[in-house]
């Protein structure tokens, strides 16, 4: 993966934790948008739980910056409305 998207994939797939919003402020939004849903996904298969990891993507977006809607298309392809819902009340938690 040789984009800015694929970096921040792997990157998030191999996190032991989420970044800090300042750690990865000098990133771009694709390298951003790829750390979410790579960490939600590494999330999912340590936990099984798609709720979690979808609350935890939805908060990440939110602290990073990021345009849900472009983030919360990941969830929707995957025809989770429980998945959205989760995603959408971790992006309103304030923190």
């Amino acid at each position: 993966m040789d984009n800015h998207f694929g970096k921040g994939l792997i990157a998030g797939l191999n996190a032991a934790q989420a970044e800090a919003a300042a750690n990865v402020g000098q990133f771009c939004a694709d390298y951003k948008r790829g750390f979410v849903l790579g960490f939600s996904h590494r999330m999912f298969e340590q936990t099984g739980d798609r709720q979690l990891s979808a609350w935890e993507a939805g908060v990440l977006t939110r602290r990073y910056g990021l345009d849900k809607d472009m983030v919360m298309d990941f969830f929707r392809e995957n025809n989770s409305e429980a998945a959205v819902r989760y995603f959408m009340a971790g992006y309103r938690v304030e923190r």
